[in-house]
């Protein structure tokens, strides 16, 4: 290196193994002076840095991967790249290189290309557009010939701040390519778990318990595990691949909510998650709508506050949902989506023509709960959908496009399949067992065919675009939007990446961080019984379900991991703890344990790599594999087929008695739902107008509400029986005020006493306006992210920006009802303490 004129350090191998970095290349020996020593290494480099294929099987599963597939480049050289085909121009690259000209940069370099490539290098090399990869052999083989390059020769080496893009440049026609696959152990983990899960799998489809399933796992970025079993149509025996067009459904409401937060971080739009709906959409007035009558009530019910952006977002608005496959229809009396009989009826005839009309007649519709009082799975995002169009002045279909899928090239992903890609679109099925027999093949019967025949192609695709996936469902087979493997892995990876992705930034970091944090703070310690489908632990961030810590959440699952699904058997899972993404796409209706199984067999394969072979089930657990004993290797057993076949059998059988339902497959399944949470503001509420005031009586009304039920299911450590004394001790604690709620966000002064509570507070800040009036300016909102004295620092919301202020220069906002908990004596502690000796009691 000094030889050559160079300084720094020579970076370290990429983690992923499958590519090395050039300076681990350039520091090879030279002979002559400093320019043929030069040329002498970037030819050793040009010649190393072309890509080579690699494979190796192992137990009958073949894993193909390709050295270079993807290429680091300093940031600063990422805007010479266009999109969306992640390439630059010929002309482009010599003049970043030095040379005066295309041609000059040609005539210096083809020799050194043939001489490094062979044969290979008779056919030009260079042509209109260079990739990332061809790009970085130009650099290091011109570093001899000009300074530019040497210049740029230097960054490669001693740059921190990288990006990854792909090796070659992306066609800007056709699929999107699949995102390169690399071995699991050079990202620490085992392959043997994804060996047995890629045979649990292929029996699966075999069984028909699925018709054809496209899975992966990545891991640090990079794909360590992928694998398509069985077909996309049954049929016409066609096979499941990356590049099948599948049903995305409910998540599609992911695409919405990231592309309506596109629009909330530019500050020149102006919006407030707290921001009514009626700003946008004037049905949604809060003089014009009203709420169904409580029990005991005869008349709808006035509605207390407008229904806010943020209570749309996270299915706190009131709305709820209409059937879904396999509900009867016509809805019989009390069934919870008989008020929306209506508006599926009219949706199905054709009488909304499009998003506006349907949420305009949405909006006519008496709310099933109080604004913010309930989590309730709804058609919020559908209405957000229509929120987006305003903002827009664009459809919802080419906000998503322009905002979503053009930057990261998910050119599959759409609301309407053209017919030229209808062949990709395979049958959606309903499997079902034979005669109650599981150990028989199941059947699987065609809810939507595939091709030119389903709802999606062409002109009998939906005219409603439903951002939330269903608004035709069970009464036409159609609506939300189709992607593929390939396609929604992009945008899970940009998530992962923190709104960025081969240099292109969607969204902010701080915007993605707001994104995935749970928006129902209710479910943090089991404290609460605000939890998604009554799930102990779960609550909801923008982009679906998210798991925070608690003593029964349930088995597999981790805290901090988020995730969706969608009604046609597709999900996904991001567990930003062990970097792990898992996407399973399937076709077939309610099932969803496919996800799962992948998710439990990736976090096997990180534990496995560290400890061996564990003696663990190999279903999911809430324990983890190192908490067993370790196997010894006691010789290879080899199984045959049949033994293995029965092993998976008896193992699946076992697993369907004891998982429970996950959040995701509650959203999905028929019949009815668990899906409404009262806060502590509405049973207080409710016990200030049910209770006599005497502690026994309040303990006797609200013993029999169902969320009292809730509790005692609920609630750890912590005896809750209807003659307990501490149970009636706990309802007799509960707040007894019923004051009602403002339409805005209620706010607070800053004790000054108790900053501690302060800090992550959301607070209201009033900045003078131009005039002096500091009425007349509107609030800003941000967050608390230090205090130290009378001296608070905040990030505001929007830019985005730190300030410091002073206590008494703001106001707390209480964010919902399901913001900070108040302290009972019925909540559970994580540590107890320890009984005083010659205490009676339990320990």
């Amino acid at each position: 290196l000094k030889a050559g004129g160079f300084t720094g350090r020579v970076p370290a191998p990429d983690a992923c193994g499958s590519s090395q970095r050039l300076g681990r290349l350039v520091g090879r020996r030279g002979a002559g002076s400093s320019a043929p020593k030069v040329a002498a290494m970037s030819l050793a480099v040009a010649k190393d840095a072309t890509p080579k294929s690699s494979s190796s099987t192992s137990a009958g599963v073949t894993w193909s991967f390709k050295v270079e597939p993807r290429v680091e480049v300093p940031r600063s050289m990422a805007p010479y790249f266009s999109q969306p085909e992640v390439h630059i121009s010929a002309e482009n690259c010599a003049k970043h290189l030095g040379f005066p000209g295309e041609k000059e940069l040609k005539r210096y370099v083809l020799p050194l290309l043939r001489q490094t490539d062979g044969d290979r290098g008779k056919e030009d090399p260079i042509g209109s557009h260079v990739g990332a990869l061809a790009f970085k052999r130009l650099v290091s083989l011109c570093a001899g010939k000009t300074v530019a390059a040497r210049k740029l020769l230097e960054e490669f080496l001693v740059a921190r701040d990288r990006v990854n893009l792909p090796a070659k440049p992306i066609p800007i026609d056709g699929s999107t390519p699949q995102w390169p696959l690399c071995p699991p152990e050079s990202v620490g983990m085992d392959r043997a778990p994804f060996e047995r899960l890629s045979k649990y799998f292929e029996w699966r489809t075999r069984m028909r318990h699925f018709a054809g399933i496209a899975c992966g796992v990545v891991r640090n970025g990079v794909l360590v595990y992928y694998q398509d079993a069985g077909f996309a149509s049954v049929e016409s025996k066609v096979k499941m691949s990356g590049d099948t067009l599948v049903r995305l459904f409910s998540m599609t409401k992911c695409l919405v909510a990231a592309a309506f937060m596109t629009y909330f971080e530019d500050p020149t739009q102006g919006i407030d998650l707290d921001d009514p709906v009626a700003k946008y959409i004037p049905a949604f007035a809060q003089s014009s709508m009203s709420v169904l009558p409580k029990r005991g009530q005869k008349e709808n019910q006035p509605v207390e506050r407008p229904i806010t952006l943020r209570q749309l977002i996270t299915h706190t608005s009131g709305i709820g949902y209409g059937a879904t496959l396999g509900d009867p229809w016509p809805p019989g009396k009390g069934s919870y989506y008989k008020i929306y009989e209506e508006l599926c009826e009219k949706t199905r005839d054709g009488s909304l023509h499009n998003l506006e009309e349907w949420c305009n007649f949405l909006a006519k519709i008496p709310l099933k709960g109080q604004p913010g009082h309930f989590w309730d799975y709804s058609y919020s995002l559908d209405v957000l959908g229509r929120v987006l169009e305003v903002i827009a002045k664009k459809p919802l279909d080419i906000v998503i496009e322009e905002r979503i899928c053009g930057p990261l090239k998910m050119r599959d992903t759409t609301f309407r399949v053209p017919k030229e890609k209808a062949h990709r679109l395979g049958a959606w099925y309903k499997s079902a067992e034979v005669d109650g027999k599981p150990n028989l093949a199941h059947t699987l019967e065609v809810v939507d065919k595939g091709g030119e025949e389903s709802g999606w192609v062409g002109d009998r695709a939906s005219k409603v675009l439903s951002g939330g996936g269903t608004v035709e469902v069970p009464l036409e087979i159609k609506g939300g939007m189709v992607s593929t493997f390939n396609d929604y892995l992009r945008f899970l990876l940009m998530i992962r990446n923190f709104g960025e992705l081969d240099g292109v930034r969607v969204l902010k970091k701080e915007t993605v961080q707001q994104m995935i944090c749970n928006h129902i703070p209710a479910a943090c310690n089991g404290k609460k019984t605000v939890f998604v489908f009554d799930k102990p632990g779960v609550g909801y961030s923008c982009l679906g379900q998210i798991q925070a810590q608690h003593p029964k959440q349930d088995k597999g699952t981790c805290s901090g991991e988020y995730g969706w699904g969608g009604l046609a058997g597709p999900a996904w899972t991001i567990d930003p703890r062990s970097d792990l993404i898992v996407l399973s796409m399937t076709q077939t209706a309610f099932v969803l344990d496919h996800e799962e199984y992948l998710r439990y067999a990736a976090r096997r394969a990180i534990h496995q790599h560290i400890y061996g072979s564990v003696a663990a089930p190999a279903k999911a657990t809430s324990y983890s594999p190192e908490c067993f004993d370790i196997v010894r290797p006691t010789g290879k057993v080899v199984k045959d087929e049949s033994a293995l076949d029965q092993e998976f059998e008896e193992e699946f059988r076992a697993t369907q008695l004891t998982r429970s339902k996950t959040a995701k497959e509650r959203a999905i399944l028929p019949g009815a739902r668990l899906d409404r949470h009262p806060s502590d503001e509405v049973e207080a509420e409710l016990h200030g107008q049910k209770g006599s005031g005497s502690d026994a009586g309040i303990a006797q009304d609200s013993d029999t509400t169902p969320a009292a039920k809730r509790r005692k299911s609920t609630a750890i450590g912590t005896d809750m029986s209807p003659g307990s004394k501490r149970a009636t001790h706990a309802q007799a604690a509960t707040p007894q005020s019923s004051t009602p709620q403002a339409a805005t966000p209620s706010t607070r002064l800053a004790d000054p006493s108790k900053p501690e509570e302060l800090l992550f507070s959301r607070v209201a800040i009033r900045p003078e306006s131009e005039s002096g009036n500091v009425a007349a300016a509107p609030p800003m909102k941000a967050r608390v992210t230090a205090v130290e004295g009378d001296k608070v620092e905040v990030v505001t919301e929007g830019c985005w920006s730190t300030r410091n202020v002073k206590l008494g220069e703001f106001s707390v906002i209480d964010e919902s009802q399901f913001g900070i908990p108040t302290v009972r004596p019925s909540d559970p502690t994580e540590f107890p303490a320890p009984p005083k000796p010659g205490a009676s009691g339990r320990s």
